[in-house]
Parts: C-alpha cells; structure tokens; sequence
C-alpha cells in the first residue's frame, strides 16, 4: 500500500459513496452520526467500501449504512434487503473468482473480485469484514477498524506538518 494515511472522515466518506452509487442504481441510506475520523488510505478504503455497497445494491436492491463506536474500535454496517447467503457459503464468497451468482453474466455480477478486494483492503488497515445473514432477511456485512495505534497517529500527525 503506497498510499499514504491520512485524516479520513468515515462518515463524510461513506456520505459521498452513498449519493454517487444511489444517482446510477437503488438507494444506498447512510444512518448519519457523527464524525468518525481516522488514519486511512483515502482511496484504499473508497474502493472496499464501494465494493461492499455496490452488492448491496446489485443483489440486495440497496442499502442501509451505519457508523458505530465500541471498545476502540469502529464499525460500519451495511445491511440489504436481498436474499442473503447460505450460510456455508459466506466465507466462501471471499475467495478470488468465487461468484455465488452462476450465470457468469456481465450484467449480474462481476469476475468475483470485489469482496476479495475489499477485504485485502481492510486487512492492511488492520481491520476485518464479515458476512451474516439477518434474521429479518438480507445480508449483513460487518466492517471493523481499529483505533488507531500510536505509530499510525504519529505518522498521520507528521503528514499534516507538511
């Protein structure tokens, strides 16, 4: 990862993707709270994040977004209301080419990269993302960062002197 961190605000980040993805397809609702900002790769975490929200709208029909704060940690949520997934397969689906949908057609789905991508992302950021279906219907997926360690605040502090 050659991008740098920099100061991120979660929030205002996923606001953006939110409006840019719901203007070309079905909503994407960000549950608004207040700002989370962290030490991010900016463009890095734009492209997992998208990846997640873009599923949603193709195989859920949208989106519902939120920001959480627990333990250190922050969270954010991303639940549809589509069918799910069986549950031996949510693990499965991070596997590189691995597409569940089995047309193999363009216009349903990609080359099964995106959730790879984004977890790779979130992994380097020392973070995770996890799938669960909800007991409501749809899909859950759960991404988790860290607070930010000592090294990663003072390299993020250093950026902003120059």
């Amino acid at each position: 990862m050659a991008e740098p961190l920099e100061p991120v605000d979660l929030n205002g980040l996923l606001a953006d993707l939110a409006a840019e993805l719901s203007a070309s397809g079905p909503p994407v609702t960000l549950v608004v709270s207040r700002p989370h900002i962290l030490p991010l790769r900016r463009m890095a975490l734009r492209r997992a994040l998208r990846n997640l929200l873009e599923n949603a709208q193709r195989y859920g029909a949208g989106a519902t977004v939120g920001i959480s704060h627990a333990g250190g940690e922050t969270f954010v949520t991303i639940d549809d209301a589509g069918a799910g997934i069986p549950e031996a397969d949510l693990e499965r689906v991070f596997d590189p080419f691995e597409r569940l949908e089995t047309s193999r057609s363009r216009e349903t789905g990609g080359a099964g990269l995106g959730l790879p991508i984004a977890r790779a992302i979130l992994r380097a950021h020392g973070g995770e993302v996890n799938l669960s279906n909800r007991p409501e219907g749809g899909l859950r997926a759960t991404v988790r960062l860290p607070a930010a360690n000592q090294g990663a605040k003072a390299r993020v502090n250093a950026s902003r002197k120059v």
